[in-house]
């Protein structure tokens, strides 16, 4: 006998996700993260990032991106999400510190998303 509840939470929230991607269209879906993949990556280079992986072997929802010098990880992540409401994630393990991870994922893919977070960035260069 089984003693555990299944998440049922879980499998509805899998259910709404899978009905989205297909209300989209999976190639639309894929074409908007490649797009605003293209989009973030043009916008943070400019302001001065680089991508720890080759451009052959990235993901458009998942981007890793070198900490600028100046811009202290902890410190600047805290600001992103107390002044402006935008959570990334910092690096694991030998990255810690050194990496930020920036997810384009599901309907945070988006323009309007990515202009937010470049503003914001552009925004804590400046203050440094």
């Amino acid at each position: 006998m089984y003693h555990h509840t299944a998440p049922v939470s879980s499998f509805y929230a899998l259910y709404e996700a899978l009905r989205i991607i297909l209300e989209e269209g999976l190639d639309a879906c894929f074409a908007r993260h490649l797009k605003n993949h293209g989009y973030l990556r043009e916008g943070l280079e400019k302001l001065g990032f680089e991508f720890i992986v080759a451009p052959e072997y990235r993901i458009p929802h998942l981007n890793a991106v070198k900490i600028p010098s100046g811009l202290e990880d902890l410190a600047s992540r805290r600001r992103l999400l107390n002044e402006y409401n935008i959570e990334i994630g910092g690096g694991l393990g030998d990255y810690a510190g050194k990496v930020w991870r920036i997810g384009l994922m599901g309907c945070s893919s988006s323009e309007n998303h990515v202009n937010l977070l470049l503003a914001a960035l552009e925004n804590l260069i400046k203050i440094k």
